[in-house]
């Protein structure tokens, strides 16, 4: 390695060693501190679905599953994407054991790991610069950087942070090869292992393998003294695995990228767009702000659209600037080609999400920019040094009124991650144009009672995006439950032509054909629907709902068992303890609904059909204990009032005698 400038000098009167650790301690201690209060936030936008919504993260039943199927793999046909990401949803499965599906457990884990990805990055940095001082400032700069608060506030994005880690880790293993003390064969199978670890956390973990192959060659200290034989060695590790990754990819998943979200952006707009969303990322870096949840993405069709050509003149400087520091500071231009190349894999357009870009992508490329911006500073300080200390003084009191306010937009932005209705209506304010959000907004508005607003959310989605599907569905909903048949049936059957492999609007349509008495028609749409998505408790709770109002029990009651299976919920046991009450079946009728009373507490209709069975079985204590509970939540509950007449009635005469 290149040696890097001395050393700064922290505090002279310590050892190097208290130095590090009191310095290191209080950056960890402040990267804790700035993400503190997202320990009060909720589950949000991905999280409901990823999480609560999720049986492959509730059940051990499904571990081998994690490993075998895309992240949304649980939602069957309607899951179809590109991410492989077994380690987020068993991380997921662990957190929810351990934390009983409250967020603020998955909150702590994603501000922990944020922490320890700081201190990895203080170790590369002392590793390739041989200069605390530098590692520090980089480790402090990504710390307070807020364009990172959307990896640690959300924590649907712990993907990065399980990446960053495993990433992290797996270099300054590949870095340690060419000291003497290393035990080479022991730090190659851990390298190899925590690069596994990275490919199964996140995609673009796979740029690990060139970052490597050209640090060996270009950059290490000893690279003179190697044997092209040893460097190969070093990294074959990398390629071997990377290899196996890709073809693993390719015949398992279905292709690298077998779901394009915009197959209507070709090859040549890929490229133009490719450059205007580096620099829109670059600009991001320098200037983080306004920070959004959403950005929707404009292609670029020409060479002379503005976004394009920032971004080409972007990268010439940064052509510039990387030849300037490979003269003068070569250590420093590897943290340039760091940046580039871990971004590289989110350029493609036609390969990413629907918002091609977001603030999170640039997690990892920011240890590069962090890297950069802290030789600058260590640069003009030591330039400063020469000089009178009232200007070094100047320095520092800028640099730290820097640091109180990036630390205090992170405070702020943390806020906005609080809850669905915040984050949806700050990106709104930005981006009205963001379709997504805005129907997502209307689903918020519904559930709160809104159903106007919640409409004009969704019609306002469409005016933006004709194609979006979950605003046709969720219309298609509404326009059902106003009795608007005809209506709910164009917005439904329009959905389903646009995305076929959709569970929801064929509920919703079967729901209408239901209602219309074409009762074949909603029966093959509800089955179709619990095709596409099997493990869907919406679907398999509709259909056995249909099949228990056409007294068909064996066949809805084959559907409920199936919805418990799938996540906890009290609806599915609610039902079939209807069902075996209806067949007189009373022990089971009491251990479903006994079940659906653990799983909610408060539903005054478990407590009554449990009263009633108690009341049937000459259990008068029991009886009166679960119509109570009623009355204690319902004070005037007929049903519940009556059956403790009823069991007045049953009492006098034990009482007389």
């Amino acid at each position: 390695m290149m040696n890097g400038p001395s050393k700064m000098k922290l505090f002279d009167r310590f050892s190097a060693a208290e130095q590090r650790s009191f310095a290191l301690g209080c950056l960890l201690l402040v990267a804790f501190a700035v993400y503190a209060n997202t320990l009060r936030n909720g589950f949000v936008y991905d999280d409901h679905h990823q999480i609560e919504e999720n049986p492959y993260a509730q059940s051990f039943k499904y571990a081998g599953k994690i490993f075998t199927g895309t992240v949304w793999s649980f939602q069957g046909e309607e899951g179809k994407t590109n991410y492989y990401r077994p380690i987020m949803t068993f991380g997921y499965l662990l957190c929810n054991k351990a934390f009983q599906s409250l967020p603020h457990g998955f909150h702590l884990v994603n501000v922990l790991l944020n922490c320890v990805v700081v201190w990895l990055i203080f170790c590369v940095c002392s590793m390739l610069f041989l200069d605390e001082g530098v590692a520090l400032i980089a480790a402090g700069i990504f710390a307070l950087h807020p364009i990172h608060t959307e990896v640690v506030a959300w924590i649907a994005a712990v993907t990065e942070l399980e990446m960053a880690i495993f990433y992290l880790g797996a270099f300054i293993l590949f870095l340690r090869l060419s000291l003497p003390e290393t035990k080479q064969g022991r730090a190659k199978i851990l390298m190899c292992i925590f690069f596994v670890l990275a490919l199964l956390s996140k995609e673009q973990a796979i740029t690990l393998l060139v970052v490597a192959t050209l640090y060996e060659h270009f950059y290490r200290s000893d690279r003179s003294l190697t044997s092209l034989k040893m460097k190969i060695s070093r990294y074959a590790g990398f390629w071997i695995i990377g290899s196996a990754y890709l073809l693993f990819r390719a015949t398992v998943l279905g292709g690298l990228a077998p779901v394009l979200k915009h197959g209507d952006v070709t090859w040549p707009q890929v490229f133009l767009s490719a450059f205007a969303l580096a620099g829109q990322y670059v600009l991001k870096l320098f200037w983080p702000h306004p920070l959004l949840a959403f950005y929707v993405f404009h292609k670029s069709a020409s060479i002379t659209d503005p976004r394009a050509l920032s971004g080409i003149l972007m990268a010439f400087l940064a052509i510039g600037l990387f030849v300037f520091l490979w003269r003068n500071a070569r250590n420093y231009s590897f943290a340039l080609l760091w940046m580039a190349l871990t971004l590289a894999p989110v350029l493609n357009a036609r390969w990413m999400a629907t918002n091609a870009f977001t603030e999170r992508y640039l997690y990892l490329p920011s240890v590069g920019f962090s890297v950069l911006v802290a030789g600058g500073l260590a640069w003009s300080f030591r330039r400063l040094s020469e000089r009178a200390s009232l200007a070094r003084w100047a320095y520092i009191t800028a640099a730290m009124a820097v640091a109180l306010l990036a630390a205090t937009a992170v405070i702020a932005r943390n806020r906005d991650w609080h809850d669905d209705y915040s984050l949806f209506t700050q990106a709104l304010k930005v981006e009205p144009h963001a379709s997504l959000v805005r129907s997502d907004l209307g689903v918020l508005e519904w559930n709160r009672q809104k159903p106007d607003e919640a409409e004009r959310q969704w019609r306002l989605a469409l005016v933006d995006k004709p194609d979006n599907v979950v605003a046709l569905a969720n219309l298609g909903l509404a326009s059902l439950e106003k009795q608007r048949y005809d209506e709910a049936k164009a917005y439904l059957q329009k959905a389903i032509e646009l995305r076929p492999h959709f569970a929801a609007p064929h509920v919703h349509l079967a729901r209408v054909y239901a209602a219309q008495g074409q009762d074949a028609l909603a029966e093959t749409e509800f089955r179709r629907a619990v095709e596409i998505y099997p493990l869907s408790t919406q679907a398999r709770n509709a259909l056995g709902k249909f099949y228990f109002d056409h007294g068909k029990f064996p066949e809805a009651e084959l559907q409920y068992r199936a919805s418990t299976g799938s996540l906890s919920t009290p609806e599915p046991w609610t039902r079939l303890g209807d069902i075996y009450w209806r067949q007189g079946n009373r022990d089971q009728a009491e251990k479903a609904w006994r079940k659906a009373e653990e799983l909610a507490p408060f539903d005054t209709y478990t407590h009554l059909c449990l009263g009633d069975v108690y009341l049937a079985t000459g259990r008068q204590v029991e009886a009166e204990k679960e119509y109570r509970a009623v009355l204690l939540m319902d004070p005037k509950n007929a049903k519940a009032l009556e059956g403790l007449g009823q069991l007045k009635v049953k009492l006098v005469p034990a009482a007389q005698h």
